[in-house]
């Protein structure tokens, strides 16, 4: 269990209702304004279920003057060893088999702020701090938050005019969502908690997901986390994100059916986060009666929906394909008539032929036979 020493908005309660026989949870928001590294050494080994999060980088934003900002690292060197610190508390404080979804994107150099164009690639070094803490990576995302052309707004490069043969960029508006599994086994349950309809769209790897937010400089759109936390998380699971900017993962987790820990170190990304999400809700929002049960019943009626849809759609590619035999049934028969109709044509038209011929040898017998009383009829004169 976590240590509820600090902040906590809602206590977590278990009531049965013994009329109905149902168990109603009421789920708990923890909203936390420190600094990560000292708030996670808090909380109790193995009792969060899945953290998401995306940490700030090295030296693009600073937030603040804090020394544990991440942003206010010297050198990459720095950054990333601070980073593996609280991927280290992490581990410690994720379930077994537990999943940590990384969001982050390579650190785009710009000639204004960097004197240089190109990449950083933060990609191995994170990868590498992963491996060193107990996890692997388990699958990946990759996040396309809006278009070229919107690109081109913030990369003047990107305009056309402005290209360069051999030395061309691309619109850096695709960011990596990357899930590490935590060695070991967390429960397996032959469910989830998403549609089918969500899943033939979340199940590609390309997730078109336009960026928003509520005034943070970086935002981290609630679309993306939804489907985070519904994809590798249960009804009444837990969790975590470690920078939780203006308390997105939060929200989105709270409104899944989850419970929810965030710290954020920066105190004006904090009441934002309380100003404009967490101050607005009632105590309804914490109160659910949603459970993995329930989630099963539902994935078992989603299913058979989808079974009742494929037998609906092989019926209807059954049906379709005898229309179509039939259209060819039928096609083949009017073929058949109509060369019928040749064929008979040319009966007809030999008969008339025949019959025009012996009309003619008609008129020519009886013309023959005229000529030949006439002759007789001389003769007898």
């Amino acid at each position: 269990m976590i240590n509820f020493d600090y902040l906590i908005i809602s206590q977590v309660e278990v009531n049965l209702n013994k009329s109905k026989g149902d168990i109603h949870i009421e789920i708990k928001n923890e909203w936390i304004n420190g600094d990560c590294l000292k708030e996670l050494k808090k909380m109790d080994a193995e009792s969060i279920d899945l953290i998401i999060t995306s940490p700030p980088y090295h030296n693009l934003r600073v937030y603040s003057n804090d020394p544990s900002d991440l942003s206010n690292c010297e050198s990459y060197e720095e950054y990333y060893y601070l980073l593996g610190l609280v991927i280290t508390e992490c581990e410690r404080v994720l379930k077994p088999g537990g999943k940590f979804v990384m969001q982050f994107e390579d650190y785009n150099y710009t000639v204004g702020r960097d004197n240089k164009m190109g990449q950083e690639s933060l990609t191995g070094d994170i990868n590498k701090i992963f491996l060193d803490n107990n996890f692997s990576l388990w699958t990946k995302a990759f996040w396309r938050k809006y278009s070229a052309q919107r690109a081109m707004l913030a990369q003047g490069n990107l305009y056309y005019r402005n290209m360069k043969a051999r030395d061309t960029i691309l619109a850096a508006n695709v960011g990596f969502v990357y899930v590490y599994k935590k060695s070991g086994n967390c429960e397996l349950i032959k469910a989830s908690d998403i549609t089918l309809e969500e899943w033939a769209d979340w199940a590609d790897g390309v997730w078109n997901i336009s960026n928003s937010g509520i005034g943070h400089t970086t935002p981290f759109a609630e679309e993306l986390v939804k489907r985070c936390v519904k994809l590798w998380s249960c009804p009444g699971d837990t969790v975590c994100d470690p920078f939780g900017g203006a308390g997105t993962v939060n929200k989105v987790a709270i409104e899944c059916g989850r419970n929810a820990v965030g710290i954020e170190l920066n105190k004006e990304f904090y009441d934002l986060g309380n100003e404009k999400r967490f101050n607005l809700w009632d105590n309804s929002i914490f109160e659910s009666d949603d459970s993995v049960e329930k989630m099963k019943e539902r994935f078992e009626a989603e299913l058979l929906a989808g079974k009742e849809q494929s037998a609906n759609a092989k019926a209807e590619k059954a049906e379709q394909k005898e229309l179509t035999q039939k259209k060819k049934d039928i096609r083949a028969e009017i073929k058949e008539l109509e060369n019928q109709l040749k064929a008979l044509g040319l009966k007809v038209k030999k008969l008339r032929k025949l019959k025009k011929s012996l009309q003619e040898e008609k008129i020519i017998n009886g013309v023959f036979r005229d000529s030949s009383r006439e002759d007789t009829i001389h003769k007898n004169h």
